[in-house]
């Protein structure tokens, strides 16, 4: 239906005996180890975007924000670097460092199951030519960890982690940030990124004329892939826990001077609900909740599916559109060009 908006489990079989030594050639546990390592490999996925790395000029006066008004609580401080944890078990949803070379995103952090999927995704990532930080290894910094980091077709940068130390004290708070949701890219080259990030294990769940929706859980998008002709950051939405968390948002990041720059409203992809915000140094930053969640039934739609009526840009129609700050500050933050290398 086309919606009027715009935008052998057996192995050798049963009852069948046949112990390792009735064939010493190939023995039956090897065979069945090695087995599991084949399909291990071939089912390895990242399965969430777990925070980002930011640079900024004024750090101090980010540090604030994101503690005050976005309701982020600091969790960590080393090397200069500060490192800040949502409602959710993560042990950090962003960090940010000084730059004087103005701000910037260092790179997006994804997660793997273990060890051995960070491997194989490791050895994915090689096959297809891209740019690593070396070999899968423990990682040293706050939360510690085990990954790498690399580049994508279009040079932004990406690390891949497990083992990560995080927090047993998760708990929804009726105003706070639980995760990020999703963080939206733009791409010159669209086909190139979504190839790399579907060998990851990425899937998409909705393509609109500006847009693909693409998930790696049960959450309807984790990365959005605009076509575009720029490769910075469009935004970051961080995942809040109901329609009333938003709102509750809106008005404190109004008391702290930030206006909505576009919102409320519900998205058609995904069918959450939304604010967007210019945050310090016009950071494009969203706050989002009730994320619809979907799997592998879920019926993929395209452009054509998603048409808006006239003046209307989502399902309320509350207010028409970005604004035109919020649509500059959306192609502002470039990627640099060594935030693939991991510390420590």
């Amino acid at each position: 239906m086309t919606i009027a908006i715009e935008i052998g489990k057996g192995g050798l079989g049963a009852g069948r005996a046949c112990p390792a030594a009735c064939n010493p050639k190939h023995p039956l546990p090897e065979r069945r180890m090695a087995s599991r390592q084949e399909d291990r490999v071939t089912t390895a996925s990242v399965t969430a975007v777990r925070s980002v790395d930011l640079a900024v000029q004024d750090l101090e006066a980010a540090k604030a924000f994101f503690t005050r008004a976005w309701h982020l609580q600091p969790v960590a401080d080393e090397g200069g670097i500060a490192f800040f944890r949502a409602s959710g078990p993560c042990f950090h949803v962003l960090s940010l460092r000084a730059s004087a070379s103005g701000p910037a995103l260092l790179r997006i952090n994804l997660q793997a199951a273990d060890r051995s999927d960070v491997t194989a995704l490791y050895d994915r990532v090689c096959a297809l030519g891209q740019p690593t930080d070396g070999t899968p290894r423990a990682l040293h910094g706050p939360g510690g960890g085990f990954g790498f980091g690399f580049r994508d077709p279009e040079g932004r940068n990406f690390a891949v982690v497990c083992d990560v130390a995080d927090h047993r004290d998760s708990a929804v708070a009726a105003d706070r940030p639980t995760k990020i949701s999703h963080v939206n890219l733009n791409c010159r080259d669209n086909d190139a990124s979504f190839a790399v990030l579907s060998a990851l294990g990425f899937k998409l769940s909705d393509q609109t004329r500006q847009f693909r929706f693409i998930r790696c859980n049960s959450d309807h998008h984790s990365l959005v892939l605009g076509f575009n002709d720029n490769t910075n950051l469009n935004h970051i939405a961080f995942e809040m826990p109901n329609l009333e968390a938003v709102m509750r948002g809106i008005g404190r990041m109004r008391d702290h001077g930030h206006g909505v720059e576009w919102g409320p409203g519900r998205h058609g992809p995904g069918n959450n609900v939304f604010a967007y915000f210019c945050g310090p140094e016009e950071m494009p930053l969203e706050y989002t909740g009730e994320m619809q969640q979907v799997d592998d039934s879920y019926q993929i739609r395209k452009p054509e599916d998603w048409r808006w009526p006239p003046g209307r840009l989502d399902h309320w129609g509350i207010t028409p559109g970005p604004s035109a700050r919020v649509k500059k500050a959306q192609a502002l933050y470039q990627f640099t060009d060594d935030g693939y290398r991991l510390e420590g």
